[in-house]
């Protein structure tokens, strides 16, 4: 690629730029997908003009980056050795809502487009929290067990431990685009249900006002809360704090659910709160570390619930993602701005504009 181009342009002009001096040279663009997923056969096709280059890991992903203008890969798939292959009027689009090991900084500076998945996962991570806190209420887990040695009951018994979410309160840490969707299904459940918003004069959803809460006034709705779902970006702020002193604020009854980031909780204090009572339990899709080791005290426990990363997960994410990248492309080479754009980059410094939640 040729910087000259692209010096002293935003962005999306760059990326306008680039599209139409490849085309005409007779090249078409290149995507290059680094993922786990099936997510090059959902893009390949779906424009005649855009070539879809499959990756196996960074070091492949690395090399065909150096003909490419595109990355798709999720948070996990960045590694920063790519940007020896990036320069103005690319383009990086997460397939994850999440960016926190992204450099966002650095593409600003260098006019790289950066857009992620936001948007794509409201239903099916809210689906997944509920499979966990339903799994606790309704003891699948003893079911499961049981039907595994083939035993029926002892039905009485069972009936007095089985429980519901109707009327409980669930309290959502954070309200962003899927936290708004686990709180409509609490609602459905016909469940109290408050949320916790940095700034909650800027929430526009499905709760009331007053049961909006900051993250300085946390603590004035935790004793009354049953099921605590987290779903907070991973940030400084948000880093370790589900903690022991929320552990210990919450009802000994209370469950929590994780399917956020892993460091937002303290696992160690976690643990510590699972062994003292001083909540009945944990459903966790995330973790410090991952995959979770094998030496972890939250394998073994009757009061977790494991899953392995999987709640934003589907078999019709691919094609929902590419119905999200493809509208960008188009966005992306005609130069208008693009759906989930995280940094808009301008030929200032103050022209820079961060999206947060």
């Amino acid at each position: 690629m040729d910087t000259r181009l692209t010096t002293g342009v935003s962005g999306a002009l760059a990326g306008s730029i680039i599209y139409n001096v490849i085309l005409y040279g007779g090249i078409m663009p290149a995507v290059v997908v680094n993922h786990d997923l099936p997510i090059a056969p959902a893009l390949a096709g779906r424009r005649a003009d855009l070539d879809v280059l499959p990756a196996e890991g960074i070091t492949q992903a690395r090399s065909l980056l150096d003909n490419a203008e595109i990355l798709v890969c999720n948070s996990r798939g960045w590694d920063d050795s790519f940007l020896d292959s990036l320069g103005p009027g690319d383009w990086i689009q997460l397939t994850s809502a999440g960016y926190d090991p992204c450099p966002l900084d650095i593409y600003r500076d260098r006019n790289i487009s950066f857009t992620n998945g936001a948007g794509n996962f409201g239903p099916v991570v809210a689906e997944h929290t509920f499979a966990l806190a339903l799994a606790f209420s309704r003891c699948i887990p003893e079911f499961a067990a049981k039907q595994d040695a083939g035993v029926w009951g002892p039905r009485p018994e069972m009936s007095m431990e089985v429980s519901d979410w109707k009327d409980h309160t669930l309290t959502v840490y954070g309200l962003g685009n899927i936290g708004e969707s686990i709180a409509e299904r609490g609602l459905s459940f016909q469940m109290d249900v408050h949320g916790i918003k940095r700034n909650p004069d800027e929430y526009d959803g499905v709760l009331s006002p007053h049961r909006v809460h900051s993250d300085d006034n946390m603590d004035e709705i935790l004793p009354e809360t049953d099921l605590l779902a987290s779903i907070v970006p991973l940030t400084e702020e948000t880093r370790g704090s589900i903690d022991a002193e929320v552990f210990a604020t919450l009802p000994d009854s209370a469950y929590l659910i994780n399917v956020a980031r892993g460091p937002v909780v303290d696992q160690s204090a976690l643990v510590a709160a699972l062994r003292s009572g001083e909540i009945a339990g944990a459903g966790l899709d995330v973790f410090e570390k991952e995959p979770l080791e094998k030496e972890s005290p939250l394998w073994n426990r009757d009061d977790v619930i494991i899953t392995p990363h999987v709640a934003g997960r589907s078999n019709t994410y691919p094609e929902r993602f590419a119905d999200l990248f493809v509208n960008n492309y188009d966005r992306w080479k005609s130069g208008d701005d693009l759906v989930n754009q995280l940094v808009w980059v301008s030929p200032t410094p103050e022209g820079v504009r961060f999206l947060r939640r």
